[in-house]
């Protein structure tokens, strides 16, 4: 999911709501100040212009406020906030179980048995399930639950998690002096999500 258009700029946006909240704030602390806080509208229509004022004002910033928060439930600074990503992943997941035929009490009980076996021939034996069950079992978790690029990286200040991936992923590109035509054999990275920041790049 992507972000809803805005009119102002991320900066602009920032301001305001920040502008927002010191407005509620304010007006809520000259109520307490006044003692006179108004638990309903018959409360409000009894006080007087300026205890009117402070009162739509404080309501108007909580209305503000929870509209932006509930936004970023839905749709995160990046396009997909908490409910958004709960909502994929478990679509994903319930999808992916039938898609792929993957019979998730089975298949954790067999890796179960495998790994407490003390027989390790038939570990070996069967070592291709064993991994195969493993990772079509973590990997949607990973995926969704860290990101597609299954590493760790540093983050300098002020940088997101998803920019400080992709930023170590492209120094990586560069001190093996990658160039267009270049041949990389991606081994053992998950699934892929390593190679795939660094290929326009």
């Amino acid at each position: 999911p992507k972000s809803p258009p805005s009119v102002l700029s991320v900066h602009w946006r920032d301001m305001a709501l920040q502008a927002t909240l010191l407005g509620g704030v304010a007006a809520a602390s000259y109520l307490k100040y006044v003692d006179k806080i108004p638990l309903s509208v018959s409360d409000v229509s009894s006080l007087p212009v300026d205890g009117k004022i402070a009162a739509y004002t404080a309501v108007g910033s909580g209305i503000v406020l929870g509209a932006n928060f509930l936004e970023y439930l839905v749709y995160g600074p990046n396009g997909s906030g908490p409910i958004s990503r709960v909502v994929d992943f478990m679509r994903t997941a319930l999808g992916q179980e039938n898609k792929r035929k993957i019979v998730v009490n089975d298949w954790i009980e067999e890796y179960n048995r495998l790994q407490a076996s003390e027989d390790a021939s038939e570990r070996n034996s069967m070592y291709s399930s064993l991994v195969n069950h493993y990772y079509e079992l973590a990997t949607l978790f990973y995926e969704v639950g860290w990101c597609p690029s299954f590493h760790f990286a540093y983050r300098m200040l002020g940088e997101s998690f998803s920019e400080s991936i992709r930023r170590h992923e492209y120094y990586l590109a560069g001190f093996l002096g990658l160039a267009p035509g270049s041949k990389v054999l991606d081994v053992g990275c998950g699934i892929g999500g390593g190679r795939r920041h660094p290929t326009p790049f």
